[in-house]
């Protein structure tokens, strides 16, 4: 929830400057930026009475967790309270907000966190207020305290004084016990999205009376990551960074794009932008020469990583949510080189990109020459991204015998070479063998036939690796050519009306033949007495001794 900041004061000498995110922190409810449903839901409990006793924020740094505790606190001890809003400086919240409040009381875990530092905490709990409606603790990243220190503020939290109100702001609400956590009201304060933070440094510039390019304060605030006082941090800097050399009455600051890049450390967008329009084109060329002047210009290329990274992402977003271009999350420069780059490519073809660049991010940091790794990473997604999802990769290769033998001759073959006509299955298979193996090897598994004759073939394909289609296609050829005449090749669909078993294929043929002849073999006396002479002894094999070198 964005609305107007503080109204700047005059403008102030260096010793007496207030730094950004305590000079702008939040004054009232209203003030509190990105936190809409924490908002509603004090707001309704403020104005209905119904008031906890104890509550926990939680959240990233800088989202408002102790700006909110604060707020709380005047909430709760303001003239004419409990309110969610209150007078222009009404005396309660203003010692609330300077921090001089008698009965609000700041402690910090992170350098406080023992039994000891609780108990001197909690010395005066069971006295009443001195000014104020309630006593009240705000105690920040309670996740610090100690076990024996958070036993302590359990037997509190069990039996709290009506005039006693606790608050809690931690980072890392997982170490914070669920027995203290079960005793609380919890809100999760959100981080803060980039267009709200934008709206809100541009306010704030203009109360400063500083010019910004809407680019650099945008790339600001997605720098700050959710985190209001980050980015406010981050626009304190950029604005002592473009502040003018000379002074000059007409003079002053104004924020580059250019500098905030640099002050950032992150590459030249335009040049980002480029650098992927070439490698996801399959111009590795220029892509590679466009990293050489990046490495040459003193670019780090683990910020060139994840700058593309961001790219892809925000391609990604635009693919699957089109009319996100329509908002204000996008700088100009992200919608004239995104949009278009964007069109032409696949979701599948970004996401595989992100992953190879992902994992050139780790690379890329433990490599001893990272601009190596980082074009290494470029010529993969160079090489990976415009392939075809895995999916059709593998329909393609189910639909295409592959063949075993190498390139055939492509000249016509002479009568004195042509094969005579088969006439059964057994001797086609054999002519197709001689040609192209791969084909007969997945005739003799797949095929059963059902009869041939003048120049036709009947036949039935069971599923398998190979179309039916394919088959077919690839046997007329062969046949075709072998022979010298054309072949028909019927393709017959299964009938439940079939009075007779579809025929065996020729590797069912073999495999019962080779049955029957060990069956065969067993029987002979002179087998039958050696096996007699062996417990469990089998015939597994029979050969021919006319097959012997």
């Amino acid at each position: 929830m964005a609305t107007a900041p503080n109204p700047a004061p005059n403008p102030t000498s260096a010793a007496d400057y207030i730094v950004l995110a305590r000079k702008y922190r939040s004054r009232t409810f209203a003030e509190l930026i990105g936190q809409p449903a924490l908002v509603r839901t004090l707001t309704n409990a403020l104005a209905s009475g119904k008031l906890h006793h104890a509550y926990v924020l939680t959240g990233i740094r800088g989202t408002g967790k102790t700006s909110t505790a604060r707020l709380l606190a005047m909430a709760l001890n303001c003239e004419g309270g409990p309110s969610a809003t209150w007078a222009e400086g009404d005396p309660q919240a203003e010692n609330i907000r300077l921090g001089r409040h008698p009965d609000v009381l700041e402690f910090d875990a992170a350098s406080n966190r023992s039994v000891e530092d609780i108990a001197r905490l909690f010395e005066g709990v069971a006295y009443a207020p001195m000014s104020g409606r309630f006593k009240v603790y705000i105690i920040d990243e309670v996740h610090m305290l100690s076990n024996t220190a958070f036993n302590a503020l359990l037997k509190t939290l069990e039996e709290p004084p009506p005039q006693v109100k606790f608050i809690f702001a931690t980072t890392d609400v997982q170490k914070v016990p669920l027995t203290v956590l079960s005793r609380c009201q919890r809100f999760d304060l959100q981080r803060v999205n980039a267009e709200t933070l934008t709206a809100h440094f541009t306010e704030i510039l203009t109360k400063e009376g500083v010019q910004a390019e809407a680019s650099a304060v945008q790339l600001i605030a997605r720098a700050a990551d959710g985190s209001v006082r980050d980015g406010l941090s981050l626009l304190d800097q950029a604005i002592a960074l473009s502040a003018p050399q000379e002074k000059s009455a007409n003079a002053g600051p104004e924020i580059k794009l250019a500098q905030v890049e640099e002050m950032l450390g992150v590459a030249d967008r335009a040049q980002v932008w480029e650098l992927l329009a070439d490698v996801l084109g399959g111009k590795l060329d220029a892509a590679l020469l466009r990293a050489d002047s990046l490495y040459t210009a003193g670019t780090d290329a683990l910020g060139l990583v994840q700058a593309m990274l961001e790219a892809l992402h925000l391609m990604t977003r635009l693919k699957v949510v089109p009319n996100l271009a329509a908002g204000n999350a996008f700088t100009e420069m992200e919608r004239r080189h995104a949009i278009p780059l964007a069109a032409g490519l696949q979701v599948a073809q970004l996401s595989r990109a992100y992953s190879v660049l992902l994992q050139a991010l780790s690379e890329v940091k433990g490599a001893e020459r990272p601009f190596e790794a980082f074009s290494m990473a470029l010529v993969r997604v160079a090489y990976l991204a415009p392939l075809p999802p895995l999916q059709t990769l593998l329909k393609q290769a189910e639909s295409q015998v592959v063949i075993d033998t190498p390139p055939t001759d492509h000249r016509h073959p002479t009568p004195d070479t042509l094969a005579p006509d088969p006439t059964d299955w057994a001797s086609i298979v054999k002519l197709v063998r001689a040609q192209k193996p791969g084909l007969a090897a997945v005739l003799e598994q797949q095929v059963r036939c059902d009869a041939v004759g003048d120049r036709v073939a009947d036949i039935h394909v069971q599923n398998g690796l190979h179309k039916p289609e394919e088959i077919v296609r690839q046997l007329r050829e062969v046949l075709g050519t072998a022979t010298g005449h054309p072949w028909q090749v019927v393709l017959l669909a299964g009938n439940t009306e079939r009075t007779t078993p579809l025929p065996p294929t020729l590797a069912e043929t073999a495999k019962a033949d080779h049955v029957a002849r060990l069956e065969e073999v067993a029987t002979d006396p002179n087998v039958a007495a050696a096996l007699a002479m062996f417990a469990g002894a089998k015939v597994v094999a029979v050969e021919d001794p006319g097959t012997r070198n």
